[in-house]
């Protein structure tokens, strides 16, 4: 599985796992048999009308088809870079430089799909993904997106990255977090992710515990947050940012 670093609009250096061809292929088919079967069943109901009803209003499978065109452009809005196939393999779409897409980027993507998939039968977007450093196909390129493995093994994950905010507006809270080392905020992020899963583990809440009082012995701080996880969380928030 390939990896690439991004750095983002807050220069924070971030690797993270690029989607395989086997990821996109199969979220494809995914989302092709939800169409397919969507579609057949609504076209059903509307045949069935049209037969009781004696009209002649053909022209509203004209609309169904161009409507159901649109199930990419609209699933990746909706989901914020995913379809149902994409959540199905665990990926998502994001900008080169981890952010958000907007609309724009969408519409692109969706737009260059006639070409990667429909139009060459998927030979155009196989080639450009297998050959391309970051995965892309051309509509990726054209709309400067990636599509991502949603769940990184990496000390931060994607949410971390999409919600950093911008460093010319954000105060830290805790500056002297600059002297921790990268390793020992990698094991908070862990340890965090741990406990989340496990809340009732009393091992884990014990760790969290013990981790917060020696971070803020160490460094001296006055805490502001009363909650050993919302310490530890801003320790982080304010070390990714200042320190990238």
């Amino acid at each position: 599985m390939r990896t690439i670093e991004i750095t983002t609009t807050q220069n924070v250096v971030i690797q993270v796992k690029l989607a395989t061809l086997m990821d996109r292929i199969v979220g494809f088919i995914v989302d092709l048999i939800i169409m397919t079967i969507s579609f057949l069943i609504l076209a059903g109901i509307i045949l069935n009308w049209l037969l009781e009803s004696s009209s002649d209003e053909w022209w509203v499978f004209t609309i169904l088809t161009i409507t159901f065109s649109f199930y990419t452009l609209l699933f990746e809005m909706a989901l914020r870079g995913q379809t149902i196939g994409k959540m199905v393999m665990g990926v998502k779409v994001i900008k080169v430089d981890g952010g958000q897409p907007e609309f724009i980027d969408y519409f692109r993507r969706w737009a260059i799909r006639w070409i990667d998939i429909w139009a060459s039968f998927g030979a155009v977007g196989m080639i450009s993904i297998s050959t391309s450093d970051k995965g892309q196909r051309l509509g990726d390129k054209i709309a400067d997106t990636i599509l991502v493995k949603k769940k990184q093994t990496s000390g931060y994950n994607l949410k971390d990255i999409l919600s950093i905010t911008s460093t010319t507006s954000y105060t830290p809270v805790y500056p002297e977090v600059t002297g921790i080392t990268e390793t020992n905020m990698l094991t908070v992020k862990r340890l965090l992710n741990r406990y989340q899963k496990y809340p009732n583990i009393d091992a884990y809440t014990d760790m969290i515990r013990q981790t917060s009082k020696a971070f803020e012995t160490n460094l001296d701080l006055k805490r502001k947050e009363k909650n050993h996880v919302a310490f530890l969380k801003q320790l982080l928030k304010d070390y990714v940012i200042l320190t990238r």
